[in-house]
């Protein structure tokens, strides 16, 4: 078996490099995953909340699981994205949905006495004996631990478990976040396995196409030349919502176009994309339960589009 050697593939690489300059290059270099060093600080920061919860003379005996979600856990985070988000999901505290003529009653659950407040009011407490109460702001969601040379700034996310059944003995699991305003149903691990598998089926394009556009919507904000904001997870899921040949395209300029063209077309009308859905394929993408709407994220892509095409 033949083989280049070292300095065939350095030439090969140089050659590379020069014939993407411009957009392309800056499109290839953004499409990139996160460093190892940003890797190592994310996985620290969860490390360090599982040592304040074994620490914690309330905690470490109870049923609970610490995970990284989000942008973060999908390695399809930028620089300027939000703070890593920690779940610390308490496993013997449920928030159930159940299909009709089943209840709690049907699956043996009784009021909790330890309750979701309680919980979140002894993570906060072993947060800051951990983190030093200085470096740590409680919020209504979130216990925000700042950042240092060691680790990213996170949100430790005090959460429940969630069923949504569909009979007595089929649900989809995912997380319960309790809030003054009610409470929040989300699926982490569907989400996950949802865009492994897409940037598979996408030949490895799906995650670069996210890390790209959510690129061009910080620079152009930078600039002051986009008018409509729309929050990174839309943009998650604009691309698990375009077909997947439509990611074949070898240079990423070609293939982000191609992609956008795809959503600004079919976003245009409310019934070519009603029955879209979030990553995790449980929600719906357009309603009045979402916090956006088709109209704004029409916007939002024909902005993008308009902005790459004039990109040299």
């Amino acid at each position: 078996m033949n083989s280049f050697d070292d300095k065939t593939v350095g030439i090969l690489g140089e050659l590379l490099e020069k014939a993407h300059t411009g957009v392309e290059a800056r499109l290839r270099k953004w499409a990139k995953p996160p460093s190892q060093t940003e890797q190592e600080k994310i996985e620290r920061t969860e490390r360090m909340v599982k040592e304040a919860i074994k620490s914690s003379e309330v905690l470490k005996s109870k049923d609970i699981t610490v995970f990284t979600k989000g942008s973060y856990a999908n390695r399809i985070n930028i620089p300027s994205d939000s703070d890593v988000d920690v779940g610390v999901r308490l496993n013997s505290l449920y928030f159930n949905q159940y299909s009709e003529g089943l209840s709690d009653d049907d699956f043996g659950l009784v009021d909790a006495t330890y309750t979701f407040n309680d919980f979140k009011t002894d993570l906060a407490k072993a947060i800051e004996d951990k983190f030093n109460k200085e470096n740590v702001t409680v919020g209504s969601k979130a216990i925000k631990v700042h950042s240092n040379s060691c680790r990213v700034d996170g949100d430790v996310v005090a959460l429940a478990v969630h069923r949504r059944y569909t009979s007595k003995t089929n649900y989809y699991e995912g997380v319960a976040l309790k809030t003054i305003h009610g409470v929040i149903y989300n699926w982490p691990q569907q989400n996950y396995d949802s865009h492994v598998s897409k940037n598979t089926n996408t030949g490895q394009r799906h995650k670069p196409l996210i890390r790209i556009i959510k690129n061009l919507k910080k620079e152009m904000s930078s600039k002051g030349v986009l008018s409509t904001e729309v929050p990174s997870y839309l943009i998650e899921c604009l691309s698990w919502n375009v077909p997947d040949h439509l990611f074949k395209k070898e240079k990423y300029k070609e293939m982000t176009l191609d992609c956008l063209d795809y959503l600004r077309l079919a976003l245009l009308s409310e019934g070519t994309c009603k029955e879209w859905g979030e990553v995790n394929e449980l929600k719906y993408l357009f309603g009045s339960h979402q916090s956006w709407t088709r109209l704004e994220a029409y916007n939002f892509v024909k902005e993008i589009k308009s902005y790459l095409e004039g990109c040299e």
